[in-house]
């Protein structure tokens, strides 16, 4: 591709593209293809932190011949790169005239005397190749739609290339771009809309829509004017121009000098009136009117149009003064030597005089389309607003919902103007599988006071409900959890997957302690309250109080503790797992008598697998305590007592099962261990007991038992097997009103807190108020749990 330059012989590139993995930054440069063709630029930031797949920035480029180069960059490493191979800064031009513009033979008794030279040997000379061939081409001769045309395709100048938009073969255009290259050094730019058989008139008609007759030509289609606009609409919006270039005069000869001169200044009037962002587009004309001689007619008025003041125009190449039969075998056009010539002239005009006075104007920026996730694995690209579209799919609407591959479209807004969004290209994935969510040992409960740690099974960028993009969150508090993972390019989500995180249980016990059991009246005693965590997982927001009885005065506490209408409180941030915590405060006696003294803990954020903070201090439960003492004195009945108003009786618990049937078997499992507190390595007996509480005799029964990691199966007498971490066995024949009972036993491999589960996975005939191998934890009677703590 070509753009114009300015002229001071630079240009500002845009350099747009397509990514598919996360980037941090865009660089480009270019590179001069050969020494003295341009000059390389360094590594310049594009664009920094690119989104949704897409890239876009300038560059500025002195006019050369280079190879444009592009990386992308992660954490300061290149993981990406592509280039455009042949790309200039340098000069556009459009060519208009009939034959000896457009390329044209001269035939003589069947011999062809005028074919076309070859074409360009400088690989800058570039042009957009066109098949007159193909059935698009004879399309858009039937049409003049830009449909048929091709897009932005640029390539070398050959011999039969073509030009686009009307121009089939090189003629002297690729010598011509040879030398002017060569002069200029840098790369030229050539669309060629010349129609062979035209005139000025059918141009000047044409343009200004002004019917006329010709044989071939079709003033319907606005020919031959209808090729300069479409060039104009459909490449110079993307490569800039610097100006016309005009070789008409031998069909005017018929005209009169006043016909002519009109007809070129209502062409050229009309082109800059329909073109308001160009109405300075030079247009530098040929002295071109020879037909087996000169016409001053058609010379007079070309002159009349060049020289005229700040109209813009000038002089192109005399090309009269090629006159000879060996240069114009049939009078008018021209040989392969006579192409050589009209070639140099050209060459030679266009200098440099010339091209400093033409006004160029630089390739416009074209727009981005935009990128969005769509449903499934594809995204939605959406081109802006105020076009019509022509996706390189066939699709006409302005947006395209797709997936894996690369999509293109030209816009055409609606005065005709063309542009060209940069094609994108499409990865095949786009949004990532649905993740999993991960923790260490696959628990959902929060144990200790720094938190859980849930991690994505997918390790690029994620999206957490709490708003955390890594791979891995620290999770503190309970709750359900949201996970998507997200692609890091275009921000697609996968489905969502969620996780519910409890707050594990936290067994705590509290003990109270008097320093003195018989002190005197109005002496001070010390109570210590002690707080055990005796389970593994910590223990938050712990609070206690103590309601001290009548005649009992809080004097202090170095702890911390406060009291507030006779009732001491105190609260702890965290009890650690296994550790124990103290509080301790002053009081004194006032008087004689015996002192009941009570506390117990009234909230943990953690629950208790054993007791109901809050419930009182006369529920038996191991997170109250009391300690009694009595004052040296006189024997005396008065008895002081802590009040304990927020007694809450505990729930009572309300049988879920049917009344049994007598026409039917109705079992239930009880699962027994002959300790609960033992050492590693020390077996632990396991027996599982099935009664049947119905009328009828069971055949069979199937219980299975579920062992924690660190319990492993040791032995039984009881024919039960074992399978992983699952012990299971079978009983038969029980009797109504009996019960039969399988043992085993197990060793641990490891301390901590165990639980087994085991349930009824077989039964027959069914039970008829639970479901046997439907698992544990659903409150049915044919299932049951025990726990074990081992020690070290």
């Amino acid at each position: 591709m070509v753009i114009q330059r300015d002229n001071d012989n630079w240009a500002t590139v845009q350099i747009a593209g397509s990514f598919a993995q996360p980037l941090d930054a865009v660089e480009s440069r270019v590179v001069a293809r050969q020494t003295g063709q341009g000059t390389s630029t360094d590594w310049a930031v594009l664009q920094a932190n690119p989104i949704n797949g897409q890239f876009n920035g300038t560059l500025r480029v002195r006019g050369g011949w280079y190879t444009v180069e592009v990386r992308g960059l992660r954490n300061g490493q290149v993981v990406a790169t592509d280039n455009v191979q042949r790309f200039g800064v340098g000069e556009v031009f459009a060519i208009v005239g009939h034959s000896n513009a457009q390329g044209s033979g001269c035939f003589i008794n069947g011999i062809d005397y005028c074919p076309t030279m070859e074409g360009a040997v400088d690989d800058r000379v570039t042009v957009v190749a066109v098949d007159q061939s193909t059935p698009e081409f004879l399309e858009y001769e039937n049409t003049a739609d830009t449909r048929y045309l091709p897009g932005l395709g640029f390539s070398k100048l050959l011999t039969y290339s073509g030009m686009s938009p009307f121009a089939k073969v090189s003629w002297f255009w690729g010598y011509m771009g040879d030398q002017l290259v060569q002069r200029i050094n840098v790369p030229v730019l050539l669309y060629n809309a010349g129609f062979g058989g035209t005139n000025m008139e059918h141009n000047y008609k044409a343009a200004n829509d002004i019917p006329f007759e010709h044989g071939f030509c079709k003033y319907s289609l606005r020919m031959p004017f209808v090729n300069l606009r479409n060039l104009m609409n459909l490449y110079v919006p993307s490569t800039g121009i610097r100006a016309i270039l005009l070789q008409h005069g031998e069909n005017d000869r018929g005209n009169s000098t006043a016909d002519i001169i009109m007809h070129h200044y209502g062409t050229i009037d009309k082109l800059r009136q329909e073109y308001p962002d160009k109405q300075n587009l030079a247009w530098i004309v040929a002295l071109s009117s020879f037909v087996s001689g000169r016409f001053e007619n058609v010379r007079l008025a070309q002159r009349t149009v060049y020289s005229r003041p700040g109209y813009k125009t000038y002089l192109g190449p005399d090309l009269d003064v090629i006159s000879s039969l060996e240069d114009r075998p049939d009078g008018i056009h021209y040989s392969p030597a006579g192409q050589r010539k009209v070639g140099a002239l050209w060459a030679a005009a266009l200098n440099n005089d010339t091209l400093q006075a033409a006004q160029p104007y630089p390739a416009q920026l074209q727009p981005l389309a935009t990128v969005a996730c769509a449903s499934g694995n594809t995204l939605q690209l959406t081109q802006p607003d105020g076009y019509s579209y022509t996706w390189n799919n066939g699709s006409t609407s302005r947006s395209l919902t797709t997936g894996n591959g690369t999509y293109s479209a030209r816009l055409r807004n609606a005065q005709n103007r063309h542009v060209f969004p940069p094609a994108v290209t499409v990865p095949a994935e786009v949004r990532p599988a649905r993740p999993t969510i991960n923790s260490a040992g696959n628990t959902s409960d929060i144990c200790q006071i720094a938190g859980l740690t849930l991690t994505s099974s997918y390790t690029a960028l994620n999206q957490w409900s709490t708003g955390a993009t890594s791979s891995s969150v620290v999770i503190t508090t309970p709750g359900t959890y949201t996970l998507q993972a997200k692609n890091a390019v275009y921000g697609c989500l996968s489905d969502a997957v969620t996780r519910t995180i409890n707050l594990a249980g936290a067994d705590l016990s509290l003990s109270l302690h008097v320093s003195r059991r018989t002190p005197a009246v109005g002496d001070t005693v010390t109570f210590t309250l002690t707080v055990r965590n005796e389970s593994n997982c910590d223990a938050r927001a712990v609070t206690m109080q103590n309601r001290l009885p009548a005649n009992v005065s809080f004097v202090s506490s170095a702890d911390g503790l406060s009291v507030t209408n006779g009732i001491v409180q105190g609260s702890l941030s965290t009890v650690p797992a296994r550790a124990t915590i103290t509080r301790r405060f002053v009081v004194r006696l006032n008087s004689a008598g015996m002192y009941q003294n009570a506390a117990e803990l009234t909230a943990s954020l953690n629950p208790d697998p054993d007791s109901q903070p809050n419930s009182g201090t006369g529920d038996g439960q191991d997170d109250e305590s009391a300690v009694d003492l009595r004052t040296l004195s006189a024997a005396t009945t008065s008895l002081y007592i802590s009040p304990n108003p927020s007694q809450i009786p505990l729930p009572v618990v309300q049988p879920s099962q049917p009344a049994p049937d007598n026409s039917k078997a109705d079992l239930s499992l009880a699962l027994q261990t002959s300790t609960r507190v033992l050492t590693a390595s020390s077996p632990v007996s396991v027996t599982l007991t099935v009664r049947n509480a119905g009328g009828l005799t069971a055949s069979s029964a199937g219980v299975r038992c579920d062992l924690p990691a660190g319990l492993q199966f040791s032995s039984t007498s009881s024919g039960m097997t074992a399978s992983g971490q699952a012990v299971s066995g079978v009983l038969t024949q029980i009797a109504p009103g009996q019960s039969k009972s399988l043992v085993f036993e197990a060793t641990p491999t490891g301390s901590g807190l165990f639980t087994l589960r085991a349930q009824i996975n077989a039964a027959s005939p069914a039970d008829p108020d639970s479901t046997p191998n439907n698992g544990t934890g659903k409150g049915e009677d044919d299932e049951a749990i025990a726990d074990l703590r081992v020690g070290l």
